[in-house]
């Protein structure tokens, strides 16, 4: 990031219950940087999601490991890092190329059609210690 920038960090067990605190925090960033009802209503359900699935699929819901959420801002960007603990390697662009072919409404792959759609960026990352999801939304 080349402007300067403010940043969040949250570090939690893999619990849903975290879900709703980021929640939250994003409720009181949305107010900060005035974000309009619409957009926060994109970037919340992204949010959720993705807290959901690292901490379901990724973490396997074990309370032992962690999930770390990172927000960072400015005048012209949210960014929304998550990330897991999960040793896997995934293959996200396969889950991507699986997930443009469901329905919206089916409990597999709806997250990447929801962050692909209301984000204007979204990355992955698997790094073998866990994975990373970035998430940007300009303001």
């Amino acid at each position: 990031m080349s402007q300067s920038h403010n940043t969040v960090t949250l570090d939690f067990s893999s619990e849903l219950k975290f879900t709703e605190f980021s929640v939250l925090v994003m409720q009181y960033l949305g107010n900060l940087l005035q974000i309009d009802d619409e957009r926060f209503f994109q970037i919340e359900l992204a949010l959720r999601e993705v807290i959901n699935n690292a901490i379901i699929h990724g973490n396997h819901s074990d309370p032992n490991k962690r999930v770390k959420v990172i927000f960072s801002w400015n005048k012209e960007f949210l960014r929304i890092q998550i990330r897991d603990e999960n040793n896997e390697d995934i293959d996200f662009d396969r889950i991507t190329r699986e997930a443009e072919n469901q329905d919206i409404l089916s409990p597999s792959g709806r997250g990447m059609i929801i962050m692909r759609s209301y984000m204007d960026s979204v990355t992955f990352e698997s790094t073998g210690k866990g994975s990373v999801i970035t998430m940007e939304k300009r303001l």
